[in-house]
């Protein structure tokens, strides 16, 4: 991390995470890069719960809010992305701070059930783009409690294609005073993940989408993308995974976290924690 981000982090600290403000600024290039995902009209955001499988051992105390769109007849809708970036930061940061309600508000209702188990966010790093923004996100994060906060992993994701360790520090800064661990979904562009090593990250993940893959070109793709990770010390997320055959294919390549349509296990809430052997552990 550069001096002047950890001097940020210190003053954060100083300061307290109930009264930080962020001083976040990207390119106006950094916003137009790749093309823009077309919704139906009439799509609402919705969020399912899946469990995530750590394949070092049996139980979950993962699960990942995985977040949908639905159609006006409340039927999901396949193959959208919702939390990509929008045509604006505006955009992009209203649909991130939605999603990020919804999935605290559900954690605190199994909380207070007395529940525990972690439960993985995604973030898109536009939404951080901007210092005005950036508050907005950790505006919400402010409501977390410490063991709320604990409990939750998030994960970046829409990284610029051009990705330096100056920007990735402008864009995990924000996040530093708020949790223990981040992972990030590196752009298929990212060939080299250095600058995730270098500012602590705790895995990167690839996600297939729930999206059906050739296995041997998904084993290409696993062993690849694996290859890198495990250059830095990085454990490997694959998200996504719409078999068992291919789910047992990333483990088997050495991915160290699974999760995916496969498991039939989606859900309207997290949790609860599951104990044991499931069917999913391929």
């Amino acid at each position: 991390m550069s001096l002047q981000g950890w001097h940020q982090i210190e003053h954060m600290v100083k300061m307290g995470v109930h009264h930080i403000r962020v001083h976040t600024v990207f390119t106006t290039a950094y916003f137009q890069k790749g093309p823009l995902v077309k919704e139906p009209e009439g799509a609402s955001l919705d969020i399912v719960y899946r469990p995530v499988w750590d394949t070092s051992r049996t139980g979950v105390d993962l699960f990942y809010a995985r977040p949908i769109l639905r159609d006006e007849a409340g039927e999901m809708l396949p193959g959208m992305t919702p939390l990509v970036r929008q045509p604006t930061v505006e955009g992009t940061l209203q649909r991130q701070i939605q999603y990020l309600s919804q999935a605290i508000e559900a954690l605190r209702l199994r909380f207070g059930r007395g529940e525990r188990f972690r439960l993985l966010v995604r973030i898109n790093s536009v939404a951080l783009a901007t210092s005005e923004a950036a508050g907005e996100v950790t505006d919400v994060l402010r409501t977390l409690n410490a063991e709320e906060r604990a409990h939750i992993v998030p994960e970046i994701i829409d990284f610029p294609k051009s990705l330096s360790l100056n920007t990735l520090d402008d864009i995990t800064i924000p996040l530093m005073a708020f949790f223990e661990t981040w992972i990030a979904r590196p752009e298929k562009e990212q060939a080299d993940f250095t600058p995730f090593a270098n500012l602590n990250y705790s895995g990167v993940t690839l996600d297939l989408f729930d999206k059906p893959m050739d296995l041997k070109l998904a084993g290409k793709v696993f062993k690849l993308f694996i290859q890198r990770s495990s250059h830095r010390r990085l454990p490997t997320w694959v998200l996504g995974l719409p078999t068992p055959e291919l789910a047992k294919l990333a483990r088997i390549s050495g991915a160290n976290m699974l999760a995916g349509a496969y498991m039939g296990r989606d859900s309207v809430l997290p949790g609860p924690a599951i104990e044991g052997d499931e069917p999913f552990m391929v």
